[in-house]
This record gives structure tokens, sequence and C-alpha cells, in this order.
């Protein structure tokens, strides 16, 4: 599972404004991506690949976030 708060915290502090992360990740609605981060809806394969690369997250800072073991629902 994603962890929501940790995801959070990179995204801000990566200082991409969240239509640019969706353009980059060809995503269309915003609400597709914060599904996805409060784990409502699983992120693919390609999709943690690709996010990972936008916010230049690392081997240890990507499995921490999206492969949490006690990750919970977070709704915003």
């Amino acid at each position: 599972m994603t962890n929501t708060e940790l995801l959070n915290k990179h995204i801000s502090e990566s200082g991409l404004k969240i239509g640019a992360i969706l353009e980059q990740m060809n995503i269309k609605a915003y609400e597709t991506l914060r599904a996805k981060v409060e784990n409502r809806r699983e992120f693919t394969a390609s999709e943690i690949e690709k996010l990972s690369d936008i916010l230049r997250l690392d081997m240890d800072q990507r499995e921490a976030i999206f492969f949490a073991k006690d990750a919970e629902y977070h709704s915003a």
C-alpha cells in the first residue's frame, strides 16, 4: 500500500504543481491521482516508476512510499 503521508511530503517538497505531475504521468483527472495517493485505487508499476522519476525518489524512498506494509487508507 502507498504511504500517503510520505508521498504527499515528497510531492510538496518537489516544488512541482499537481497539474505538472498529472501531465507528466498522463493522468487526465486530479481525482484519479488523489484516489491512488489515498489508497482507494492502486498505482500501476509503470505509474510508480514514472512518479518516482518525476519526484527523483531513490530506491529506499520508493520502497517506503509505494510498498509500505503499515499504510492505511487516508482521505483528504
